[in-house]
């Protein structure tokens, strides 16, 4: 490594590790933590966690330390201090997490909002290249520019968390701006054709996406494929394929593993006991529910929560989502 790439590197991993100590002032414990802006989250994770089926929203995950590996479909997603992980639109797949106590896994989550996608793609004109095929999620490598950016944002938000007026003012004032930032590098990185899909109308990414957002509506109900089909005014196996090329599964699975997925939320953060949360994703035998439960999760709903619980020490308030 020439000087200059050494300077770079050093450079690299002051940042980084600014980055690290701002999280870890928030969260001081094993957790998943909403910041004083709602669309970021910081995590921090002392176990390894095995391969275990996650649902991820639309978002941009960076791991600052440790490392995440994602299973979707026959491909691996490995994302860490080197690589972020994005998600176009709301993705089931497996994911393993590697953390210990003297390295934990330290991690920060952005929503993505379409409006500002949107917005944005509109004001600049941006016209990603076409050589790459569009995948719903990716992982790619962490710039220098993105890194600059999250620094500043976390050099707001982790004073801010703690109750210091004026990181607050900034964080109101500032950080939306920062966010879009973000947005803009991530836009304009090499898988940037995702996001870019996303954000304009009459594509198959969209059209999906606009279905999946009525699957999360309206989860609990009968869902069958020729309405969903129907909505996008193609075949039902037009829309199978579609659908399965960007999810890696089927519209009918996908629906089967939210209602899980959701459940288990129900439990952790409501309480609610394995009947009432089968009862209100739309299952009608608590028996059912209990054997794709632990067919889907390997363990029980009760032992399930048990672990979750314990794994991510979060309050109920605060378990926004699983990832």
């Amino acid at each position: 490594m020439n000087r200059a790439g050494a300077i770079l590197d050093f450079m690299k991993k002051d940042i980084m590790q600014s980055l690290i100590n701002n999280v870890m002032r928030i969260t001081t414990t094993p957790s998943l933590r909403t910041t004083v802006m709602p669309q970021v989250r910081v995590g921090r994770a002392e176990t390894t966690s095995a391969r275990k089926p996650v649902l991820y929203n639309p978002g941009i995950v960076i791991i600052l330390q440790g490392r995440k590996r994602g299973y979707i479909g026959d491909r691996v997603c490995t994302y860490d201090a080197d690589n972020y992980f994005v998600s176009a639109i709301p993705m089931q797949f497996e994911c393993e997490t590697l953390g210990s106590k003297e390295n934990p896994l330290v991690s920060i989550t952005i929503n993505l909002e379409l409006s500002i996608l949107r917005e944005m793609v509109l004001q600049v004109d941006m016209k990603p290249s076409r050589e790459r095929a569009i995948e719903a999620c990716y992982a790619t490598p962490l710039t220098p520019e993105i890194l600059d950016c999250l620094s500043r944002l976390m050099n707001i938000l982790a004073p801010a968390s703690e109750g210091a007026s004026q990181s607050i003012v900034e964080a109101s004032v500032l950080g939306p701006y920062l966010l879009r930032e973000i947005y803009y590098r991530v836009l304009q990185g090499p898988h940037g054709g995702a996001l870019y899909a996303l954000a304009t109308r009459h594509n198959h990414l969209s059209d999906m996406n606009s279905v999946i957002d009525l699957i999360h509506e309206k989860y609990a109900s009968d869902l069958n494929v020729e309405d969903l089909a129907r909505s996008l005014n193609v075949s039902a196996t037009t829309f199978h394929q579609y659908f399965k090329e960007l999810t890696t599964t089927s519209p009918i699975q996908y629906v089967k593993s939210l209602r899980l997925h959701k459940a288990k939320l129900f439990m952790v953060q409501d309480g609610m006991n394995a009947s009432e949360a089968s009862e209100k994703v739309g299952y009608n035998s608590l028996s059912q529910f209990s054997r794709e439960f632990k067919r889907m999760f390997g363990s029980s709903p009760t032992e399930e929560v048990a672990k979750t619980r314990v794994l991510y020490g979060l309050e109920p308030a605060e378990l926004l989502s699983i990832s």
